[in-house]
């Protein structure tokens, strides 16, 4: 009777480790899409109702912020940090780079949302050369409903 050629442990093990693998990587882009995804939204929901234009007003009205950026200040990127949202209420986060005539810097960002408006909560300037400066965080924008 001949004898019959097993597989090694080794080959079914790489099989088994390459079969998990690709499954973890297929859910990690899955889930890396999802927020994306859900930034994204956030991220086109804060131009839509000009919450940038609301920092930038508040930012160009600090003295400080003048005196360091110049006037009037140019948005290049918005970049959401974080936001936590409920149906009733929500808190988000995000930075935007700005440039004036005499340099540029980050504007860090905290706002809440309402269904019926955006409030400044927090404005920090962090510019290209010196430390952070708090800025004055005040108003607020309405909120559009949803499309």
């Amino acid at each position: 009777m001949p004898l019959l050629h097993r597989d090694s442990a080794w080959k079914s093990w790489l099989v088994a480790a390459g079969v998990v693998l690709g499954g973890l990587g297929c859910f990690a882009g899955g889930v890396a899409w999802a927020l994306r995804t859900l930034y994204r939204g956030m991220e086109q929901e804060l131009r839509r109702d000009d919450v940038h234009r609301l920092a930038l007003h508040a930012a160009e009205a600090s003295p400080r912020a003048t005196e360091l950026l110049g006037t009037p200040l140019s948005l290049s990127t918005l970049t959401l940090r974080a936001h936590g949202t409920t149906p009733e209420a929500g808190l988000v986060d995000f930075d935007m780079d700005v440039a004036g005539p005499r340099g540029h810097g980050v504007l860090q960002v905290q706002v809440t949302y309402t269904p019926r408006v955006w409030t400044l909560r927090r404005l920090v300037l962090r510019p290209e050369s010196g430390s952070d400066v708090e800025l004055p965080a005040e108003g607020s924008t309405p909120a559009h409903p949803p499309d």
